[in-house]
């Protein structure tokens, strides 16, 4: 079971990470709480969200298409008409 330590924890490396990256940033906590951490999480839900996507589509769940402007989309893959009854 997580502890609050944990969770501190976790932060703490969350914020060294983004400091890594950006090492002049500098923020007041509310900043640090509304930018830094929040920026953090999405760059590492865009990570595992191509992950997952590229899980599926490898699974035949999903399918990938490029657009004209080059923007990726996935999509369902329709069921086969052999499958159907």
């Amino acid at each position: 079971m997580a502890t609050q330590d944990d969770a501190i924890d976790r932060l703490a490396e969350e914020i060294g990470r983004y400091l890594f990256e950006h090492p002049s940033a500098a923020d007041s906590a509310e900043g640090i709480r509304r930018w830094w951490l929040l920026r953090q999480r999405f760059e590492e839900a865009s990570e595992q969200v191509q992950q997952a996507l590229d899980v599926m589509e490898a699974a035949g769940q999903v399918r990938k298409e490029v657009l004209r402007d080059g923007t990726v989309i996935y999509r369902a893959v329709e069921p086969s008409s052999n499958t159907r009854q």
